[in-house]
């Protein structure tokens, strides 16, 4: 899919509002089908949270998947380009940049606890118009220490639009079992082996192996977050065991998926 042609979202300007006497400005957005807002920058850092659906959001750092029940952290002024494949509903934040320098300088994910899930509606249902001794306000800061407190992921995902390398990825997206060797995709790219490795390297940083497992990574979380069984998580992603699913998603994250599974059914 061109990202370039899709629907432009077009959403209201409030991260262009230098006003410190309101912290956070909220907007919830819910759009059908594919869509974008144009790469774009703002004075304002901003936290957008899918609570359905997932949004790429693209920096000059690489491109965040940020699946339901996420949210990602964008500091001020950093260009992005935030698109989806499909329908999302998402709240986002806007912090005003007096206050944005108690989160990290740099884009992250978290996932969406309860209570900060609790904070995020609960600043939606104040709305915008409010002073600096409004409850609102005070909320504003409640939200901005959890947010402080939480430890962002590096949940990237590099994006390349070299048209071999897409086509790659998108495949693999849209199909993350795709029982496809790396001789297959490239015979399929018109590229050798040698050429889209080096692809893979020099566009994204990671090899072809590194980066399907972020991909896999990030998906099977989304998939665990709905209470799908481990196991047919594993083998739809193209693992031969759940025991080897496991020990990519402990090694990777420090927890197995049985324990991330429960803790956000619990939640």
């Amino acid at each position: 899919m061109n990202v370039d042609k899709l629907p432009d979202l077009n959403p209201p300007d409030y991260g262009s509002i230098d006003d410190p006497s309101r912290p956070i400005l909220s907007l919830a957005i819910r759009k059908d089908g594919a869509h974008r807002a144009a790469a774009h920058a703002h004075c304002r850092g901003h936290i957008i949270s899918p609570q359905a659906g997932a949004y790429w959001v693209a920096t000059p750092e690489g491109t965040w998947l940020v699946p339901a029940g996420h949210a990602i952290w964008i500091p001020p002024y950093v260009h992005h380009e935030v698109y989806s494949h499909g329908s999302v509903a998402a709240r986002i934040m806007f912090v005003d940049p007096a206050c944005a320098g108690r989160l990290p300088a740099s884009a992250g994910t978290v996932k969406a606890t309860p209570f900060l899930d609790a904070l995020l509606e609960r600043t939606m249902e104040h709305g915008n118009d409010y002073g600096p001794h409004d409850p609102a306000a005070r909320l504003a800061q409640v939200t901005l220490d959890e947010l402080s407190a939480m430890k962002f992921a590096p949940l990237l995902l590099p994006i390349s639009k070299e048209p071999r390398l897409a086509r790659v990825m998108r495949r693999l997206i849209d199909d993350p079992g795709l029982d496809a060797g790396f001789a297959d995709l490239a015979r399929e790219t018109g590229a050798s082996e040698r050429t889209l490795a080096r692809l893979f390297r020099t566009e994204t940083g990671m090899t072809f192996t590194q980066w399907k497992t972020n991909l896999t990574l990030l998906q099977s979380m989304e998939r665990l977050e709905k209470g799908d069984a481990i196991a047919d998580v594993a083998f739809d992603f193209g693992y031969a065991s759940p025991s080897s699913f496991a020990y990519m998603f402990r090694r990777r994250l420090g927890i197995s998926p049985g324990t991330y599974r429960d803790r956000n059914r619990q939640g």
